[in-house]
């Protein structure tokens, strides 16, 4: 198991990097870990509520309640009202958390790609070849599907 642990480290700093360094590099200031669940969730699952939230993030209500309090005043998530249960509201992401996650995923593109640049021919083929295998991974290690 040295293999999957050599792995993880370097899964783990990549992961670090992306969630610290790409939003510097695009200008924006780093989300707390919490507040990038919650949005990564809700790009996949808009207009969940709070408990399907949190239940799908492992998450309590209460923490999930305040995530959502600080992204709505910063502008990245809105609520709207169940049209079957009044008493609860449902999620969704801003236009401006949409335009900030392209504006991140632009600027660790381009870091990647200038630190691909530098790499062997083989090494870089050798990382594609494993994109499906680490997609496949991430995929079965996901909270929520």
């Amino acid at each position: 198991m040295d293999k999957a642990h050599e792995t993880a480290k370097t899964l783990m700093e990549l992961a670090w990097w992306v969630q610290r360094k790409g939003p510097v590099r695009s200008g924006l200031e780093p989300l707390p870990a919490a507040e990038r669940a919650v949005l990564r969730y809700l790009e996949h699952h808009e207009g969940s509520g709070v408990t399907e939230v949190g239940s799908a993030l492992n998450m309590k209500t209460s923490n999930v309640s305040a995530v959502v309090s600080g992204l709505s005043e910063r502008g990245l998530i809105e609520k709207s009202s169940d049209p079957r249960d009044k008493r609860k509201s449902l999620l969704h992401r801003t236009d401006l958390a949409r335009a900030n996650k392209g504006r991140i995923d632009a600027a660790v593109t381009g870091a990647l790609e200038e630190v691909l640049g530098e790499l062997s021919p083989e090494h870089r083929e050798s990382l594609f070849d494993s994109l499906e295998a680490l997609s496949e991974v991430a995929s079965r290690l996901r909270p929520y599907g």
